[in-house]
């Protein structure tokens, strides 16, 4: 729904090849790609010489395999989060990737939300003053979403290995690494794995407050960050251009793309795809430096375990 969407928007980039091992669904990718190309073998994909650079969109659990034949290959690497699915297999990738100087980009698409961006740029001028505190909703309805991997649904702690990534990817530009979890409340309400959860997490001066559910009938991401002169608030899943603004007592609302963002909602335009892959692109041409390092996605990965041992621990 977004990632092709994604690239076609993009007039440097485009789909050489696609690979599935499953036949139907490697035709209809490479019907909706334009791919010249389609393996369902990976072998095969990765011998390509064609490929400059790859894009996982698989279930976890292939992440850090694929990555690191993408790597062997001399392939560049965009890979869905998370990079990997133990702190080890993360390490793996990047001893791979310091070796060969080749770029891997660990895909978290809601650091590149627009609106997220003008958010750091207040703070960043100082007006704000030092945040005070940080609350954040993810809220999704997995019935809806029609999702084509199943992990959600059979994992215990498939929630925090979704969710809770985009969460810490978009409190990392903010307040940086989180280094505590202060406490976790799950439940299960229409699934027999956990599929809401509020957990308090934070760094030594910043507590984060985060909502995480599957099972909420209007889609959410809500970031609302409390400072010492006010507070920046924005919906980064439904609008990505807009950011209300409280500061000194005065209310703004900034808007970036007004109403004609909901004819991209409609067509599954999401900015952050667009601008995940732009950012991916200026890398491998050497333009830009990475907003997201594999030592940020070490930092994630030992936060989601924090939080699985605490499920474990209740």
């Amino acid at each position: 729904m977004f990632h092709l969407r994604a690239i076609e928007q993009l007039p440097d980039v485009s789909v050489k090849a696609v690979l599935d091992v499953d036949e139907v669904r490697m035709r209809e990718a490479q019907i909706e790609s334009g791919a010249e190309k389609a393996y369902n073998r990976s072998d095969d994909f990765f011998q390509d010489p064609d490929i400059d650079a790859v894009a996982i969109n698989t279930p976890p659990r292939f992440h850090e395999e694929l990555t690191l034949k993408a790597l062997e290959q001399g392939m560049n690497v965009l890979c869905e989060k998370p990079l990997a699915e133990t702190i080890e297999g993360c390490l793996t990738i990047k001893d791979a990737q310091e070796s060969t100087g080749l770029i891997v980009l660990p895909a978290h698409n809601y650091r590149f939300t627009p609106s997220l961006n003008l958010m750091e740029g207040y703070i960043a001028k100082g007006s704000m003053g030092e945040i005070t505190g940080i609350r954040v909703a993810f809220e999704n309805n997995l019935r809806l979403y029609r999702s084509e991997t199943k992990f959600r649904q059979t994992k215990e702690n498939g929630i925090v290995e979704d969710v809770l990534p985009h969460i810490l990817s978009v409190v990392q530009p903010l307040i940086g690494h989180i280094n505590a979890v202060e406490s976790v409340d799950w439940w299960c309400k229409n699934y027999d794995v956990c599929d809401n959860m509020k957990a308090r997490l934070g760094t030594s001066k910043v507590s984060v407050d985060a909502n995480l559910s599957w099972t909420t009938l209007r889609p959410r991401f809500v970031v609302s960050v409390d400072c010492d002169n006010g507070r920046l608030c924005s919906d980064l899943m439904m609008n990505p251009y807009k950011l209300e603004v409280s500061l000194n007592g005065k209310h703004e609302t900034i808007s970036e793309k007004g109403i004609r963002w909901y004819i991209d909602l409609i067509k599954f335009k999401h900015p952050s795809f667009k601008n995940q892959y732009h950012h991916f692109n200026q890398l491998v041409m050497g333009k830009e430096s990475p907003k997201i390092t594999i030592d940020d996605e070490i930092n994630i990965l030992e936060t989601m375990k924090l939080v699985s041992d605490s499920m474990e621990s209740d």
